[in-house]
């Protein structure tokens, strides 16, 4: 009975991996799978047709392309507001970093519009705020005060502004699998479909072997059960 108990032990193991695998296997649109292929498992969800993954701290980008050489993975904002990404995307906890050498630059938010060579960002910028990218080493205007310093690729520019101008991402290969680890399990146990589909059948066939172990055993136990009886009845 002891080995049965094991193998439940087992079973539930196989059972909480599979779960823990499940919840964060990729899930890429459909019209997607021509040209996105995750070589790895992350946490996406498939939204208006878009494959989105979902960055702690700042909320869900679009896959555009991704590949394996060179280790590239383009996204675009679905709020069409790059700058806005750069702001507030903290790559810190991921196992990603921006694909192209990034640079200090500073975000001023300032009272008027600044003229000369200065290019204010339109998503970010209102009738009362007007929002610049520029290099952290120029001297801030009066009318201006700093918002944050952040190490990005470019600094705002309306001739390559779109949704995924700059959002180009890569990924160390030691990094990721340490990342996809984590993700899976405090085990660092590797799980599949098949695994856990032989992981049953094992469950059942040994399962009925301890079901016939356990119905011998009783049998056993009444036959002795008898034989003490008729025992019993001859000394008498």
């Amino acid at each position: 009975m002891e080995a049965c108990k094991f193998l439940v032990l087992i079973f539930l193991f196989f059972t909480f991996i599979n779960v823990l695998d499940a919840r964060y296997t990729s899930n890429i649109c459909k019209h997607d799978q021509a040209h996105i292929h995750f070589p790895f498992k992350i946490n996406s969800i498939c939204k208006k047709n878009h494959t989105l993954i979902n960055f702690r701290r700042y909320g869900d980008l679009g896959v555009k392309a991704i590949t394996n050489e060179p280790k590239k993975l383009t996204l675009f904002d679905p709020k069409d507001c790059v700058f806005e990404v750069f702001l507030n995307l903290d790559l810190g906890s991921t196992p990603f970093r921006y694909y192209h050498v990034v640079r200090n630059y500073t975000y001023l938010d300032c009272k008027n519009s600044l003229s000369g060579l200065f290019e204010e960002v339109p998503c970010l910028s209102s009738d009362k705020h007007h929002v610049y990218v520029e290099e952290s080493s120029l001297d801030v205007p009066s009318s201006c005060k700093v918002v944050k310093s952040v190490l990005i690729p470019f600094s705002y520019s309306s001739y390559v502004s779109d949704d995924s101008f700059g959002l180009d991402l890569t990924w160390d290969s030691d990094g990721f699998k340490d990342f996809v680890e984590e993700k899976r399990g405090w085990f660092g146990f590797k799980s599949t479909g098949e695994e856990f589909s032989i992981a049953l059948l094992v469950f059942v066939v040994v399962g009925l072997a301890c079901v016939k172990a356990y119905s011998s055993k009783k049998s056993q136990s009444k036959e002795h059960e008898w034989e003490k009886l008729l025992g019993d009845l001859e000394t008498l």
